[in-house]
């Protein structure tokens, strides 16, 4: 049976698909909106949930919301230098990535939620910095915007499969009304139902039907979606210059600078992005440069450098993730950018290893966005691959350009097809004689060139990461 119409849509998405995040986002809510508030109040909702907990202690200590960089170690702190807003901005925008982003998202999930990160930065900036909690509420009512395309794409099944197949056929001005068709309503009246629903301000509801003298925070949203739109037709589009002529009166700003501003928070927006947990959604911010450069354009990438300060940092914040009470998925994701930015390895992948396969869950590196669904293999032990050699050997190995021409089944037609045949590192992850994970790292932009010195770091990375988890494993035993 489908699905179809406002109500039925709003009990589904609502209650069916994303209940626990629905609670916990009304009683955050209600929390900040109350002026008697106490902190610990507000800490008690977040230290319920360990994994928001680190994630709330990790952003917090970003260089976006702590320039300082001086440490915030407790969730009560987090609070006090962060405010309410802040708290509530970063908890909701956490547990609708965590909650969405499942293990093999949909295209047209992260390019949504792209361009949810970059509406949510332009409307900040539009806002200014004069007033924080307008900050923060516009930036959640940018981020929220497409909600309910967020949840559905999110959800799955038949119907997004059927409407995916129509979308693609259509004129891209009519895809509103073939998702309208399908749906039996608009997307923009769920999100609506939704932000009532879930009590998310009046902000993001006055910004999905704006009234004709809208408050200053609904214009920012507004604009900010404007110009997230108008990005489709590039930036020097005659859409674009109409949206920041709209821009500059509502500022006051020259046009100059509006479009200045504008082209910074859309580079912002992909660095918000990667803070909130978010990396695969990066690529697909539409910065200036990312949209107008066609691959014939591009010039060849440098070679990526090794950065040894950053590889100490990392290895750093590894050893204390026990103090620091960091989850699993961010030590993965510290690790990979450690492997990625730190000892310069160009292309990066962690698969999960579970069923006798491993398949992609978190990418880094230029290219591998396509990976997140292709990079799915066979490790059974009757399987003959450089995956299954390095979990049978449990030690990092290092696959030169002799051994993948001496060993080419190893390197079979479905891994090239994915990853090509470069020289690479392949690591599994053990907790005691379970491999749980692999990581699996090359240079395809550098010919393949891999260094003594390298490895050792490869090597140093995986011994520290199975330190964390073991240690993470043992204090939830406890």
């Amino acid at each position: 049976m489908k699905i179809k119409g406002l109500e039925a849509w709003v009990e589904k998405l609502g209650k069916t698909e994303m209940p626990v995040l629905a609670n916990v986002v009304q009683e955050l809510n209600e929390l900040t909106g109350d002026d008697d508030t106490e902190i610990n109040q507000l800490a008690e909702v977040v230290l319920r949930d360990a994994n928001l907990t680190s994630q709330v202690l990790r952003i917090a200590n970003s260089v976006m919301y702590n320039p300082s960089s001086f440490p915030i170690n407790t969730v009560s702190r987090a609070i006090v230098l962060i405010g309410f807003g802040g708290v509530r901005a970063i908890c909701i925008s956490v547990m609708i990535i965590d909650s969405l982003l499942g293990k093999q998202p949909r295209e047209r999930l992260l390019k949504q939620m792209a361009f949810g990160f970059h509406s949510a930065v332009q409307a900040r900036t539009l806002v200014g910095k004069t007033n924080d909690s307008s900050r923060e509420e516009v930036f959640i009512a940018g981020l929220l915007y497409h909600l309910s395309e967020l949840a559905f794409w999110s959800s799955g099944g038949v119907l997004a499969d059927e409407l995916e197949e129509r979308l693609q056929a259509a004129d891209p001005n009519e895809q509103g009304s073939v998702a309208e068709q399908v749906l039996g309503c608009s997307f923009k009246s769920i999100t609506r139902a939704l932000a009532v629903n879930w009590k998310l301000g009046e902000t993001l509801e006055q910004s999905l039907y704006p009234a004709k003298s809208p408050s200053p925070k609904v214009s920012a949203v507004c604009l900010g979606e404007e110009i997230t739109q108008a990005t489709r037709y590039g930036w020097d589009s005659s859409e674009m210059e109409a949206v920041l002529q709209r821009v500059s009166k509502f500022t006051g700003q020259g046009y100059r600078e509006v479009r200045q501003r504008a082209e910074a928070a859309a580079e912002e927006a992909a660095a918000v992005a990667l803070a909130f947990g978010a990396p695969q959604v990066c690529h697909l911010i539409p910065g200036r440069r990312r949209l107008e450069q066609s691959d014939s354009e591009l010039q060849q990438p440098e070679p990526l450098q090794p950065n040894p300060d950053l590889q100490l940092s990392v290895l750093r914040d590894l050893s204390n993730a026990l103090l620091e009470h960091l989850d699993v998925n961010a030590v993965f994701q510290m690790v990979l950018e450690g492997l990625h930015r730190g000892i310069g390895l160009e292309r990066v992948v962690l698969g999960f290893v579970q069923g006798g396969r491993v398949s992609a869950k978190f990418v880094l590196g230029q290219g591998t966005e396509k990976w997140r669904d292709k990079f799915n293999f066979s490790v059974a032990r009757t399987e003959e691959n450089i995956f299954t050699e390095a979990i049978r050997k449990q030690q990092p190995q290092w696959y030169g350009a002799d051994y993948m021409e001496q060993h080419k089944r190893r390197c079979n037609p479905e891994i090239r097809q994915v990853v090509g045949c470069y020289p690479a590192f392949v690591a599994g992850i053990f907790l005691g004689k379970r491999c749980i994970a692999l990581f699996y790292a090359d240079r395809c932009q550098s010919g393949g060139a891999l260094g003594e010195d390298q490895f050792q770091s490869f090597r140093h990375f995986m011994i520290q990461t199975e330190m964390s988890l073991r240690l993470i494993s043992e204090r939830r035993v406890r």
